[in-house]
């Protein structure tokens, strides 16, 4: 059983050791690899790999849904969600977040997939619990100030428009578009040139509130610190996410390859 339970979260555990640097890897392959079992006192489960010879905490994480879960006539939207979740949380502006990310050395990055919006997680364990409460920040109060949702949609149009006159990306978005029609696979996840204008502040709000739920939730965590402090930090970062979210349920893909292929 704890095999099969490790299965969906062995990706996440290698970004993580990935991102706790080279020096950790180094170390935990010189040493017997353990992965620990945490669950947080509000119920978070999350798998640790505990390595204390350098000061680094690194995490990673997933919640499934991603940019399969965008309105079929906004394509985008979950992926400029996840952009603009590092620019203004709380009562930090943009500004203001970057300087407190930049004076505690902290990276926090998000991305959405056609499954799953995720996001990496690096900080100093002596910073770990103003570190940790910045990304509580950003993953439950987000801002989506005007400049900052402009600025990200002009940015991502105008990768949008240099698409428009690459091979390759033509290509691959008339694959998907062809063997996936009319399923969401089948939308581009960055989103159109049609619909990115069309993106405001509540469909990135309902993203965010549909999306964030802790039992569609994956954990991993590489780095000096352990169960017992974990623990409580996971279940700071998750006390105002929903139990379950509120996604609609996918009907199994059926790939037209032939048309795909031809």
């Amino acid at each position: 059983m704890i095999a099969a339970r490790l299965r969906p979260v062995r990706r996440l555990l290698v970004g993580a050791i990935v991102l706790a640097a080279t020096a950790l890897a180094a170390s935990a392959a010189a040493h017997a690899t353990k992965i620990e079992r945490v669950v947080s006192p509000g119920g978070i489960e999350a798998w640790l790999v505990r390595q204390t010879t350098l000061p680094l905490i690194a995490l990673e994480f997933a919640f499934r849904g991603g940019a399969n879960q965008d309105p079929a006539e906004l394509p985008g939207v979950a992926q400029m969600a996840a952009q603009l979740l590092d620019e203004g949380a709380g009562d930090l502006d943009s500004r203001a977040f970057h300087e407190r990310l930049e004076e505690l050395a902290v990276s926090i990055n998000f991305q959405a997939s056609r499954e799953q919006f995720h996001g990496s997680f690096r900080t100093l364990s002596e910073n770990r619990d103003q570190a940790f409460a910045l990304l509580r920040l950003a993953l439950t109060a987000p801002r989506f100030d005007s400049e900052p949702v402009e600025r990200i949609r002009q940015q991502t149009l105008a990768q949008l428009k240099r698409e428009t006159t690459s091979p390759s990306s033509i290509a691959t978005r008339h694959w998907w578009s062809t063997a996936f029609a009319g399923h969401p696979y089948g939308r581009p996840t960055r989103g159109s040139l049609e619909a990115v204008p069309r993106i405001g502040r509540d469909d990135l709000k309902t993203f965010m509130r549909a999306s964030v739920a802790k039992d569609v939730l994956k954990i991993a965590v590489v780095g000096d610190i352990d169960a017992a402090t974990l623990g409580p930090l996971l279940t700071s970062c998750s006390d105002r996410c929903r139990p379950r979210p509120s996604l609609p349920r996918l009907l199994p893909p059926r790939r037209r390859i032939s048309a795909a292929t031809s």
